[in-house]
């Protein structure tokens, strides 16, 4: 009985001794995490563009404004598909460094600018037309700072090589078709939309990421880079983040139920 005991209480202190050598030494290692696959750029724009850090996905649209090159580049499933002259902010009113998103195209829509436009500029209301400061086609952008891209009724500043005139917003050289890739439609569906006339928007079924950036190496369609000129002067000013400044006019959208953008130009 008492041999008995004493194995039953050997055992115990065993257990015990075993546990605390568990404790002090912890589990044993864990057997590795397979990392994820490698995702390889599906065109040579895409591979350029993500090694100056502008991430491109493999599947989907993407639209992307470089501020010094002056030029938006839609994308889909990584290959370009359109590419665009645009008119960016003046130094002074600086188009700013952005992501968001295109929401909705607005046809046709009227503009309204901003107190210091009226002061300084003797600006008007415009109502929508042929000489509406914003062109015929507004894309509306999900964001607070109140940019958009849109149309212009003054295409002469397109020819310019350095295209910096705007009050902050983007204005496309090619809204048309711009408008006709984000509806799925055709430049003629754009016309029409156009022609109906009156200020309606559409609605786009997925939103379309956009990005604002700001790189004085920018690759053209065949991924080779070039230089830009640093037309903020962001490079050589002290301690100057990219899109500091922030618009003056591109105030965007006030009324309801379509809203009027304020001095988009």
């Amino acid at each position: 009985m008492r041999s008995a005991f004493a194995l039953g209480k050997l055992l115990a202190v065993l257990a015990l001794l075993s546990a605390i050598a568990g404790c002090a030494t912890g589990p044993g290692p864990a057997a590795p995490v397979a990392a994820g696959p490698h995702i390889e750029p599906v065109s040579s724009l895409a591979a350029a563009l993500q090694g100056i850090g502008i991430a491109v996905p493999p599947r989907g649209r993407l639209v992307v404004v470089n501020i010094p090159s002056f030029e938006l580049v839609a994308l889909q499933d990584g290959k370009p598909v359109l590419r665009s002259r645009v008119v960016v902010g003046r130094p002074s009113t600086p188009t700013p460094e952005l992501s968001t998103g295109i929401w909705a195209v607005t046809f046709n829509p009227s503009w309204t600018p901003t107190p210091a436009m009226v002061r300084w500029e003797g600006a008007r209301h415009m109502p929508p037309g042929p000489h509406n400061p914003l062109g015929r086609i507004l894309f509306e952008l999900d964001n607070d700072q109140l940019i958009f891209l849109h149309d212009t009724n003054d295409r002469r500043y397109f020819d310019r090589p350095v295209r910096a005139f705007s009050h902050g917003c983007v204005r496309v050289e090619k809204a048309r078709a711009l408008a006709a890739w984000a509806l799925d439609a055709t430049e003629a569906d754009i016309d029409r939309s156009i022609a109906r006339g009156g200020t309606h928007r559409e609605i786009l079924a997925a939103d379309i990421p956009v990005m604002l950036v700001y790189r004085t190496r920018f690759p053209d369609d065949d991924g080779r880079l070039a230089d830009y000129p640093d037309v903020y002067r962001q490079q050589s000013a002290a301690g100057g983040a990219p899109g500091e400044g922030k618009p003056e006019v591109c105030l965007g959208p006030l009324s309801t139920p379509l809203k009027t953008p304020e001095a988009g130009r």
